[in-house]
């Protein structure tokens, strides 16, 4: 039976055990934590259960499962729930019918609506359904609106050549947008992932920006979802189960601190404990930070793609996006879905998680804690370099105690609105929090934080690695490998440990089934847009939107003209109409001198 070493048990790793193991080969899983599931894995605040009760549940950051999430849907899909006859795990996604934006300093909180995308132009309609309660000047809705139009419309070949190499900032023209705007910028992208617009590249943010106006504007709930319980309980725990059913062998606590090379192979697996893991295969499946110290250079002689991550600087690739819990005494449910802060200081986002729990846990104080935590706000934080409104501090340089003052009053400053009758959150309701065990403040502040994710800065493609190494025997499988998803993340995760999983049996010669792997699917409405874009990169020519935007007014007019024949609509009138752009298009020209 052919052996396969995987290092590393977070989402990627058990991925690759999971498709190999179902297709007969023996696997061994190296995890250096005792808990498996990595960043997706639940963080139970120890000895806070009481009288037979679970410990209180945190997790490094809530948990958001969008449409285009293919690969871990199906992974869940194939995962049985232990005792429940017939149910997989998928069946524990709860569906997110709403979401919300709420902005600091005002008391609006509001609500989303969706509606479906059929034809091009209505992903400009979902984008103005977006901003419409948000007092934006409307050239900067429009401005923002044609830009993510000409990435939907732009070619493979100019993504990768010429968004890859600039970041979303730029390619957004940030500076051209008013004050208000500019800070819907900067947050936007870390809402929901740990990207940056001025760091993250324009075609990695763009990719995604896509997919999640595309998610919002879908109709249906189950475009936006989320956990039904605690990770680990709902997930995790029946996914190893199932691994362990299928003679998956476990070996938590062991950290890698060599990969030995012989014959141009690698030979071995080398453990802080003294162990050494031999087997056909390898798969190493642990973040970069801890890849990069593994690429000796006898292995980076061997592929240069080791080499790259070898010599890569790791600390302009990721970025901080750590979770953090409030545990109310009585449950403040906000909106049945995720709620974002644009302007807030720290880039929060945040879910009452217990509305979801309801039907797969119980009622929440009955299963957790002490019984008098009723609520549990799940916070995630991903701006750490910003000083804060209360602590006049980045959240790097302050202390846990601090950075609970912060984001508790951030959160206050946003939800709360201006007479005693509009306080959602009170501080007599928090009964206590928790910030992410993935935090080491043994020497700090500033944290060592274990858990960084991959950015996508311009020009990061380039160093990062295929699933399936030059190295005979060894395979990537994390979140910085290259995938469809192209996203750090679960999905990004999974993706990449079947791509491994899927080298693995074509080097073995397997005669098993491949592993499923999908790309993100964008309008098809758009195809014809593309084919016209890529003549004209390969022309060395830019996008016609751009050309556009420096000619005369009528030229504009006529790119709208000729863009109509794509939607079925006839008249230009309709057109402008239909998604109210007209007073866009006058706006545009004053303000960004379009056509003077």
């Amino acid at each position: 039976m052919t052996k396969v070493i995987v290092v590393g048990g977070g989402v990627g790793g058990l991925t690759a055990a999971h498709e190999l193991a179902e297709r007969g080969f023996e696997v061994h899983v190296y995890e250096a934590r005792q808990a498996w599931g990595g960043k997706a894995r639940s963080q139970p605040v120890g000895g806070t259960g009481t009288r037979g009760r679970r410990d209180l549940p945190g997790e490094h950051g809530f948990r958001f499962y969008p449409r285009f999430y293919r690969h871990v849907i199906d992974t869940m899909a194939r995962t049985p729930i232990p005792g429940a006859a017939g149910r997989t795990v998928d069946t524990r996604l709860r569906p997110c019918s709403e979401a919300a934006v709420a902005m600091v300093d005002d008391d609006t909180l509001s609500r989303f609506c969706r509606r479906s995308v059929a034809r091009p132009y209505e992903l400009l309609e979902a984008l103005q359904l977006f901003f419409q309660d948000f007092a934006f000047d409307t050239p900067d809705v429009g401005m923002f609106g044609l830009k993510i139009m000409q990435f939907a419309t732009s070619c493979d070949e100019r993504r990768l050549g010429q968004y890859e190499q600039m970041s979303w900032w730029d390619y957004l023209e940030g500076e051209r947008y008013s004050d208000r705007f500019r800070s819907l910028l900067k947050a936007g992208p870390r809402l929901l992932v740990a990207m940056d617009s001025k760091q993250g590249n324009a075609r990695v943010n763009g990719t995604i920006t896509i997919q999640l106006v595309l998610d919002f504007a879908s109709g249906g709930a189950d475009n936006d979802r989320t956990m039904g319980g605690p990770t680990t309980e709902m997930w995790i725990d029946p996914w190893t189960a199932h691994l362990r059913n299928l003679g998956v062998q476990f070996h938590p606590g062991e950290t890698c601190n060599g990969l030995d090379v012989a014959d141009g192979r690698i030979a071995g697996a080398r453990f802080t404990s003294g162990a050494v893991a031999t087997g056909d295969h390898y798969v190493l499946a642990v973040p970069i930070e801890a890849a990069h110290t593994l690429m000796s250079p006898e292995l980076a002689a061997l592929d240069p793609q080791c080499e790259r991550l070898r010599t890569a600087d790791v600390d302009r690739l990721v970025s901080w996006m750590v979770g953090m819990q409030f545990y109310l005494y009585e449950d403040v449910p906000l909106v049945r879905g995720h709620v974002a802060f644009p302007n807030s200081r720290w880039a929060l986002t945040a879910i009452s998680q217990p509305q979801f729990w309801r039907e797969t846990v119980g009622l929440f104080r009955r299963h957790y804690g002490d019984g008098e935590v009723g609520g549990l706000l799940s916070v995630d934080i991903s701006d750490w370099g910003t000083e804060g409104m209360f602590v006049r501090k980045t959240a790097r340089e302050c202390t846990p105690d601090e950075i609970k003052t912060e984001v508790w009053g951030q959160l206050k400053a946003a939800l709360n609105g201006r007479g005693p009758d509009q306080q959602l959150l009170t501080d007599d309701l928090l009964h206590s929090w928790h910030l992410d065990s993935d935090l080491d403040y043994s020497s700090g502040p500033p944290p060592r934080n274990s858990s960084r994710l991959l950015i996508h800065p311009p020009g990061a493609w380039v160093l990062r690695p295929e699933a399936a190494s030059a190295v005979a025997n060894l395979c990537f499988a994390s979140d910085y490998v290259r995938t469809n998803t192209d996203l750090a993340s679960m999905e990004g995760a999974c993706e990449a440990g079947r791509r491994a999983a899927n080298a693995i049996l074509d080097r073995a010669a397997s005669t098993a089934p491949r592993a499923g792997i999908w790309p993100l699917e964008e309008p098809r409405e758009f195809e014809e847009w593309k084919r016209l874009d890529a003549r004209l990169y390969a022309e060395g020519k830019p996008h016609c939107f751009e050309a556009a935007g420096l000619r005369r007014a009528f030229d504009v007019a006529d790119l709208f003209r000729r863009f109509t024949a794509s939607t079925g609509i006839a008249r230009l009138e309709d057109f402008l109409g239909e998604f109210k752009l007209t007073h866009v298009v006058d706006g545009l020209l004053s303000r960004f001198g379009i056509g003077t």
